[in-house]
C-alpha cells in the first residue's frame, strides 16, 4: 500500500531518532503524527478524517487503534506492542541533537490530569515559551501511592542522554518538593531549582537565629539570596536560598538550588511556567488531549509519544521559519542552522502556533523541510524593579553583612 510521500519523510525522521522502534511501529507513529498535525488534534476521529484520502476508513481505524494496544489485545495477539521506556532517552537525544548555540538544558517536572481519569507525571524540556515532553508515567487518577518513585525512575532514564559537561537545570514546584528528589537530582550531577513552602524555617549561614522567609523579604519588589540551612519536616538542607517577591505578585517565591548565589538568577524559575504553556499546546491550543476518552495507562502513554513527536517537529518548523524571516529569505532556501542568536523578548505569535501552521502548509504541498533545529534563548535576565539583597557567608571570626546586589535596581 502506497502512502503519501510526506508521511514517509516523517517516518524517516522517526526511524533516525527513535532507533528502538520496529519498522512497523515507526510507520504507525508516523501515521499518527501526520494526522495529528493536519487535524490539529490527536483524537482518533479527527485523524481518520485526514487519512481516509489514502486509506479505506476501516483499514485506517484498525491501523491507528492497533498501534496503541498491548500485544495481547491486538487482532493478532502475538504481535509485539510499542515499548515506551526506550523512547525517553531517544527523545531527549533528538532534542539535544537539534539544540543550537547553548549547553544549558532546562528541564521541568510536573503533573497534569485528564479530568478524573488519569494523571501524567511528565519531565519536559523547556523551550522558548513551550515545553517538549521527553519522559512520562501515567497513573490512574484515583490510584493510591506515591508519585516520587516514578519521577526518580524517569530521571534515571534521561540521564544517559544528557551530554557530559552540559549544565542541566531541574525545576519543580513546591507540590513535588522532596528531599529524595533533591538528593537524586544532585546524585546525577544535575542542578535542582525547586520551589519550597513559604513557611519553612531557614537559617542563613553565619547567623544564629532561625527565621522564616517572610522575615527576609517582607514586601513586594524585594528579594534575598544566600547560603542557608533549610529545616523541613523530613530533612535539613544546606544550599543556596532565593526568596523573591515580584511586583504585582500575590506571594513570595522561596527557591532552593545547589548552584552558588553568584551562579544563579532569581528569574530562572520563571521558566517553569513554560510547562503550563506546553500543557496548553498538548490540549486546547494544539493536540486536544483533553478530548480523549482513553483511560488505560499503557495506551495513554503511547498516545503521549504521538504528542511529544508532533510537538518537537512543530517547534523545529517554527524555529526554521523564524530564522529564515530574520535572514530575509524563504525557509526552503535555509538548509543548515544559521549562526544566529535566539531573539529576546516575547513573540507576537507563539513559536508553537507558528510551527504548527508551517508544518500543515508543508504537508499540504507534499514536501517537508529536510533539516530542522531548535534555537534556545539565553536564560532569563534578572527581573527589573527588584532590589536583591545578597547574604555573604562570613569567614570565621567575621560578622555577617548584607550587601545589595549591584545593578538590580533600575
Amino acid at each position: 500500500m502506497r502512502f503519501p510521500r510526506e508521511l514517509y519523510q516523517i517516518e524517516a525522521h522517526i526511524t533516525q531518532h527513535l532507533t528502538d522502534l520496529r519498522p512497523a511501529h515507526a510507520l504507525g507513529l508516523a501515521l499518527w503524527v501526520y494526522g495529528t498535525v493536519l487535524a490539529k488534534s490527536a483524537c482518533l476521529t479527527a485523524i481518520l478524517i485526514e487519512v481516509v484520502s489514502f486509506l479505506p476508513r476501516n483499514t485506517a481505524r484498525q491501523r491507528v487503534r492497533e498501534w496503541l494496544k498491548d500485544g495481547r489485545q491486538k487482532a493478532r495477539p502475538c504481535d509485539a506492542h510499542v515499548e515506551i521506556t526506550p523512547c525517553f532517552p531517544a527523545l531527549l537525544r533528538w532534542v539535544v541533537g537539534w539544540w543550537q548555540g547553548s549547553t544549558t538544558l532546562p528541564l521541568a517536572i510536573d503533573a497534569v490530569s485528564h479530568q478524573d481519569r488519569v494523571v501524567a507525571l511528565v519531565i519536559s524540556v523547556l523551550y522558548r515559551g513551550c515545553a517538549i515532553p521527553v519522559a512520562w508515567h501515567i497513573v490512574p487518577a484515583q490510584e493510591r501511592g506515591a508519585w516520587m518513585p516514578h519521577i526518580l525512575t524517569l530521571i534515571d532514564h534521561l540521564v544517559p542522554a544528557i551530554p557530559e559537561g552540559w549544565c542541566t537545570l531541574v525545576l519543580a514546584d513546591r507540590g513535588l518538593w522532596s528531599p529524595r528528589l533533591w538528593e537524586h537530582v544532585r546524585k546525577h550531577r544535575l542542578h535542582p531549582l525547586v520551589r519550597i513552602a513559604d513557611g519553612v524555617a531557614v537559617r542563613p549561614l553565619g547567623r544564629k537565629r532561625t527565621v522564616t522567609p517572610a522575615r527576609l523579604v517582607a514586601k513586594p519588589g524585594h528579594g534575598w539570596v544566600g547560603e542557608a540551612e533549610v529545616f523541613g519536616e523530613d530533612a535539613r538542607q544546606t544550599a543556596t536560598l532565593i526568596v523573591i517577591w515580584g511586583v504585582g505578585h500575590k506571594a513570595r517565591w522561596v527557591l532552593l538550588t545547589d548552584l552558588a548565589p553568584r551562579q544563579v538568577q532569581h528569574s530562572w524559575y520563571g521558566m517553569r511556567m513554560w510547562i503550563e504553556l506546553g500543557f496548553r499546546a498538548l490540549k486546547s491550543m494544539g493536540w486536544q488531549w483533553q478530548k480523549t476518552r482513553r483511560t488505560a495507562p499503557n495506551r495513554v502513554a503511547r498516545h503521549w509519544l504521538v504528542l511529544a513527536v508532533a510537538t518537537v517537529w512543530v517547534l523545529g518548523c517554527g524555529t526554521h521559519e523564524e530564522d529564515a524571516e530574520r535572514l530575509h529569505t524563504t525557509p526552503d532556501r535555509l538548509r543548515v542552522p544559521p549562526d544566529l542568536e535566539a531573539p529576546t523578548g516575547p513573540n507576537e505569535v507563539s513559536l508553537f502556533a507558528r510551527g504548527s501552521s508551517a508544518a500543515r502548509r508543508q504537508l499540504g504541498r507534499g514536501r517537508l523541510w529536510q533539516r530542522l533545529w531548535l534555537r534556545p534563548g539565553s536564560l532569563p535576565a534578572p527581573y527589573p524593579h527588584i532590589k536583591m539583597t545578597v547574604h555573604r557567608t562570613p569567614k570565621p571570626g567575621h560578622h555577617t553583612n548584607l550587601h545589595p546586589e549591584p545593578g538590580t535596581v533600575p
